[in-house]
């Protein structure tokens, strides 16, 4: 028998890369809006994809005080926000993100809203900005309420490196029956987020964020300080961003002793059980309760209660070399599936993250899943997740692993999620590949999510990654770009490169941009940087054309004892 040895002429490539000439040092030749150019020429940002000496940006420090009245379903809140203008601008407004004017009568929104959970919006009682009341009703030139924010125009601009201090107080319904990623569960489970009068983002880009929020496009938010304080009934426990200040003078002895053992266990513990409720042996004997939290440097704050949800823990070293450690935790009614085994799969999650891909130590102190009783589907927000309950156990893995990894992106990185969907929701649907493989092998996740993506692609509604996510209407569009798509391409990206070389750049792009807001020619020009090559011909089909991957054959030819195959690109 003659054995032919193949040789595979690389078309595609040629044809991928264009006229470009390809040079390991080389950066790739890809458009940059003037607005990126600006960046460049002010050193805010670098070509080279690092930080610029002249990088800044914007932030708030947050007090806040907000009381959940669960017999009708009501927040109501106050906040004392002291802003901080690291920018070298004047800003002459500042701008106020009301989320909860999603549910306000009249508005635009891309959720159908049940009538039951129309609103008048959230009802801002007093603004006060350094000292000056702000009149909201009636006539006022210095105040714009638009959709979903709140614009005031300031009689003194906020100098470079000023500060300005607003007073504000506020409440609103909670929604009971359309929840857009928050709401009121049951008569007493109940997840708040979206909750505050929030500063928008100011950045070296865009100068102020005003997008709207209409629901199917996420968020953009600054790094902050937050000080809150949340009171509920006497009988309900609350779980939050950050960490909890006074749990001693909230949980009973017993409670306290295993909610503190949890936090250095290796296995599982039991913090809150049902039989606990029974027994009237959780809290502490009060009318109210008010429990006290603190984060700093996170992108959001949000909480959850509830007066009968089960509470487990467990944790984990994340950084050998410091010994620190990350506590795990869920909470659940006892009617969700497979929850009992649930702190255990967000602790793999937290282990694989810190310690493979991205190889980077977990950020925060602590990462809390609270269940909300729904079939399935999940909200992320900064060391809290808002998940369903569905019925396969394969599900809820890759369901927590998602909102986990969330975690870092975008919250330890600060991406701009409005404009940029794929640049965290990509690296959520590529990253637990692994983690199911090894847990649920027969779940075939990775097999589902091409299947999945090559479903929508090369659609006439399938657009390139990189049209701003604000501009994708069309919910199969955005989710295929912010999803799919971008999920194939690091799979490809890291096949491309190696997998050495693929997590040693992907850590560089943490390293570099971390509690900053990197933008997408930052991650390319990183994995450029540290990879030595030019990945134009890459970035270009993947994230800026139109098209869909598809290779084919050309010909095949014999040549003495080789086989001369050629392949074509058709997609």
């Amino acid at each position: 028998m003659k054995f032919f040895t193949p040789v595979v002429t690389l078309l595609f490539f040629i044809v991928l890369s264009g006229v470009e000439n390809f040079t390991f040092a080389q950066q790739s030749n890809l458009y940059i809006p003037n607005e990126i150019r600006h960046a460049y020429q002010n050193d805010t940002r670098s070509e080279n994809g690092l930080p610029g000496v002249n990088y800044w940006q914007n932030s708030s420090d947050y007090r806040m005080n907000v009381e959940l009245i669960p017999d009708s379903s009501l927040i109501a809140g106050n906040a004392k926000i002291i802003y901080h203008n690291n920018s070298p601008d004047s800003l002459k407004e500042i701008v106020f993100r009301l989320y909860q004017d999603i549910y306000k009568k009249g508005n635009a929104r891309q959720f159908p809203i049940t009538t039951e959970d129309l609103t008048d919006g959230m009802d801002i009682r007093y603004l006060i900005i350094d000292g000056d009341s702000i009149r909201l009703k009636g006539k006022n030139k210095t105040v714009r309420r638009t959709p979903t924010n709140l614009v005031v125009k300031l009689e003194n601009p906020l100098p470079p490196g000023g500060k300005l201090v607003a007073e504000t107080g506020w409440n609103f319904p909670v929604p009971r029956k359309r929840r857009v990623r928050m709401g009121q569960y049951s008569d007493s489970d109940f997840f708040i987020a979206y909750w505050y009068p929030q500063v928008a983002v100011y950045d070296d880009i865009d100068g102020w964020d005003r997008h709207e929020y209409l629901g199917m496009v996420e968020f953009y938010n600054d790094f902050c300080n937050f000080d809150v304080s949340v009171t509920v009934p006497g009988d309900y426990l609350v779980w939050a961003t950050g960490e909890l200040q006074n749990a001693d003078t909230l949980l009973q002895k017993k409670i306290f002793q295993r909610y503190r053992k949890a936090m250095k266990s290796d296995k599982v513990i039991r913090i809150v059980t049902h039989e606990d409720y029974r027994k009237n042996g959780v809290l502490r004997k009060h009318h109210r309760h008010t429990w006290h939290f603190k984060a700093n440097h996170v992108p959001d704050f949000t909480f959850a209660a509830s007066n009968h949800c089960s509470w487990d823990g467990t944790s984990l070293v994340v950084d050998e070399k410091t010994g620190r450690r990350v506590s795990t935790e869920t909470v659940y009614p006892d009617t969700a599936r497979h929850y009992h085994e649930a702190a255990e799969f967000a602790k793999i999650t937290v282990d694989y993250l810190s310690k493979e891909l991205p190889g980077v130590p977990y950020p925060y102190p602590h990462i809390t899943v609270f269940c909300n009783g729904n079939r399935g589907g999940g909200m992320e927000s900064p060391m809290m997740v808002n998940e369903g309950a569905p019925k396969e156990r394969h599900r809820l893995i890759g369901l927590i692993f998602h909102e986990i990894a969330h975690s870092y992106f975008p919250f330890y990185m600060g991406t701009n999620e409005r404009k940029y969907a794929w640049m965290d929701e990509g690296w959520a649907t590529f990253l637990p590949r692994e983690v199911l493989d090894r847990m649920a092998p027969k779940s075939d996740y990775w097999k589902r999510q091409v299947g999945a993506y090559f479903h929508f692609a090369g659609a006439e509604f399938e657009m390139p990654m990189m049209i701003p996510s604000f501009l994708l209407d069309y919910r199969p569009s955005l989710r295929t770009a912010s999803y799919g798509r971008p999920a194939m391409a690091y799979s490809l990206l890291e096949d491309i490169l190696g997998r050495e070389t693929f997590k040693a750049a992907l850590q560089e792009y943490v390293r570099r941009w971390h509690g900053k807001h990197p933008i997408p020619l930052d991650f390319f020009r990183t994995f450029e940087d540290v990879s030595q090559q030019n990945l134009g011909w890459f970035w270009k089909p993947w994230f800026y054309q139109l098209g869909y991957p598809d290779l084919g054959i050309r010909n095949v030819r014999q040549k003495k004892d080789q086989l001369i195959v050629t392949v074509k690109r058709v997609g």
